[in-house]
């Protein structure tokens, strides 16, 4: 003889199953439909306002500094101590040297903070910063070349 409960703990199973699955999909369509927008770029000056807040910082490096510690710094908006921005390249986090990006047009991603009053953002990856432009990469032309002559 069947007991009459487990035909009902069946019919739980399936119901919570079928609203297992429903959330999974909602949460994915939410995930789905949310709009991807590209932050908008500020400038090194316009940083301080934003701290505690994830931004793209667009500026000219203005000074770049490796300490014996190996923790590099980009200064923005003037040379150290002048600046108005810097990033922080931290050395556990680079195990190769850091490329220079002293002169070059850069956009930087990443958490705002306050160090000595001014605002920076933490490197850990160099995914975070992106050369727009190196300077006088526009200016500069590249010496004319002469044809070669054929080999008889």
């Amino acid at each position: 003889m069947r007991r009459k409960g487990a035909k009902y703990r069946f019919i739980l199973k399936g119901r919570m199953i079928r609203l297992l699955v429903l959330f999974i999909g909602l949460a994915c369509a939410g995930l789905l439909a949310e709009e991807v927008v590209a932050p908008i770029p500020i400038s090194p000056s316009e940083v301080a306002a934003q701290v505690g807040k994830v931004v793209t910082v667009r500026g000219r490096v203005e000074g770049q500094k490796t300490i014996k510690s190996g923790h590099t710094y980009l200064n923005f908006g003037g040379r150290y101590p002048n600046h108005v921005f810097s990033c922080y390249l931290s050395a556990k986090n680079f195990l190769e040297p850091i490329p220079s990006f002293e002169g070059k047009e850069v956009e930087v991603t990443g958490t705002v903070t306050m160090y000595q009053d001014k605002p920076q953002i933490e490197v850990s990856d160099l995914s975070q910063i992106r050369v727009l432009e190196e300077e006088g990469a526009g200016s500069q032309k590249s010496p004319a070349q002469k044809p070669t002559e054929p080999v008889s």
